[in-house]
């Protein structure tokens, strides 16, 4: 049975009960957005995601706390999971994120510029499949945030996260097609 798409709301709501949660707790978790759940609140460039790709620390009361949220609204096990975290810049830290959200207790929330998001979409560069949208949608919309018009700026931006990376040549091919589409 397929996983239960998230809707904007439903990420809202669910993070705000995270947030009181660790408010109750004295905690303040720290927590990065990436992937889909940045498309979806940041750009509303989609109408649901699978899934919240994001940092959480500390990570053991984050998993417990996330535990909780989910068994009380019903949401599947990995609605908020780290898996993107194989995918993280070593130069994100100084340059890369946003704050969205910041308590002195309960959630604090940053997301990565449209830039850095580029620069991940590009690199993971996944192909729609049935039942699944890839990558190519988001990388288009966050060309047109960005206002890049050439795969060489693409490269450049690329270069600031992820330095000695050349895009293959079937990326810069779906970049290519891309601006194609977004030009016309």
């Amino acid at each position: 049975m397929p996983l239960k798409k998230l809707t904007k709301q439903e990420i809202a709501s669910a993070l705000g009960r995270l947030s009181e949660l660790a408010a109750s707790e004295g905690v303040r978790l720290e927590m990065t957005l990436y992937g889909g759940a940045v498309m979806l609140l940041a750009y509303n460039a989609r109408q649901v995601t699978k899934d919240v790709d994001a940092i959480v620390h500390p990570p053991d009361v984050a998993r417990r706390l996330i535990a909780r949220v989910a068994g009380e609204r019903g949401l599947h096990d990995g609605w908020i999971n780290d898996d993107v975290k194989q995918f993280i810049s070593i130069r994100e830290a100084k340059n890369g994120l946003i704050i969205a959200n910041v308590s002195p207790t309960g959630l604090h929330v940053t997301r990565p510029t449209a830039k850095y998001l580029l620069a991940m979409k590009v690199m993971a560069c996944r192909k729609p499949l049935p039942g699944y949208e890839g990558d190519y949608k988001d990388i288009e919309v966050l060309l047109r945030v960005t206002k890049l018009k050439t795969v060489a700026q693409v490269q450049t931006v690329i270069d600031c996260f992820f330095p000695d990376t050349v895009l293959p040549d079937s990326v810069q091919a779906v970049l290519g097609d891309i601006f194609d589409k977004i030009t016309t």
